[in-house]
């Protein structure tokens, strides 16, 4: 088997691999994250019928006891000089944006008082914070909740370095602040679009919310995801060997149709574990 041959075929599986990574975040991802985002609005939209049944009976409603778990859905955010409206999931890890924008954990709940800090996508996975930078002073930002709903206006929107101890922290005022990557580059993590808001009128009763731990910013991706990289990336070498083999001593129309639909789904879930190690903000 000459060089050459050798050179080109593994060129050719290169370049497959790297615009099969980018159909799947950037024209399958979309997709992935609008089915997620449906049923996470169903799930949000039948909790917050839930609540107020509850609070219209005679005993009221009862607080929770204890935070939402990880991926369930929080709120309903819309901006409306964005004509964007998304589902706030609890969490951001590279999972959870990818179903949509993350409840920093550790930070105030949506519209209850302190800050309530969220974390979405620029470029991947539908980009639910993509046009995040486009907001002007004095933009409404509206939040749905199952305690009822709120309304922000935004009082700033930066392009710097992202500062934890401020964007997360705790403050003076009732305020929302969302945050993205500033670049569209995948693995981007130095420089993030941040934009505050200050809420209008008085908040809600706040209720148990999730401590938060360091890696948990945006800016990392998911280590647990090396585990299905491996095995996806994997059988997608095998799938391409046995493609490359069968081409030479099969005819080429019997290969596509036997080796097709397994080299598409190992593209696919190579390309879906390797972006979770990309920062979740990208």
């Amino acid at each position: 088997m000459a060089p050459g041959w050798i050179g080109a075929v593994v060129s050719a599986w290169l370049v497959t691999t790297l615009v099969a990574l980018a159909l799947v975040v950037y024209a399958l991802g979309p997709l992935l994250q609008a089915g997620d985002q449906r049923k996470a609005l169903v799930e949000i939209r039948g909790d917050i019928q839930t609540a107020l049944g509850a609070s219209q009976s005679l005993f009221g409603a009862t607080p929770p006891v204890k935070p939402v778990e990880f991926g369930s859905p929080v709120a309903v955010l819309e901006i409306p000089s964005l004509k964007l409206q998304q589902v706030v999931l609890e969490g951001v890890s590279s999972g959870e944006t990818a179903s949509g924008p993350g409840h920093v954990p550790g930070t105030a709940g949506l519209g209850q008082p302190g800050n309530a800090a969220v974390v979405g996508r620029n470029s991947g996975y539908g980009a639910s914070f993509g046009s995040l930078g486009d907001l002007g002073q004095g933009d409404e930002i509206v939040v749905a909740t199952p305690q009822g709903k709120s309304v922000y206006r935004v009082t700033g929107t930066a392009t710097r370095a992202l500062d934890e101890a401020a964007d997360y922290g705790k403050t003076a005022d009732d305020r929302l602040t969302l945050v993205t990557s500033a670049s569209w580059w995948p693995l981007a993590s130095e420089e993030a679009t941040v934009v505050t808001a200050v809420l209008e009128g008085r908040p809600f009763k706040p209720i148990p919310q999730n401590g938060r731990a360091d890696a948990q910013d945006g800016r990392t991706g998911d280590d647990g995801a090396w585990a299905g990289l491996v095995l996806a990336f994997g059988g997608f070498v095998l799938a391409a060997a046995g493609a490359t083999f069968l081409y030479r001593r099969w005819r080429p129309v019997s290969t596509y149709v036997i080796t097709g639909p397994v080299l598409l789904a190992t593209a696919a879930l190579s390309a879906l574990a390797l972006w979770r190690l990309f920062p979740a903000w990208a």
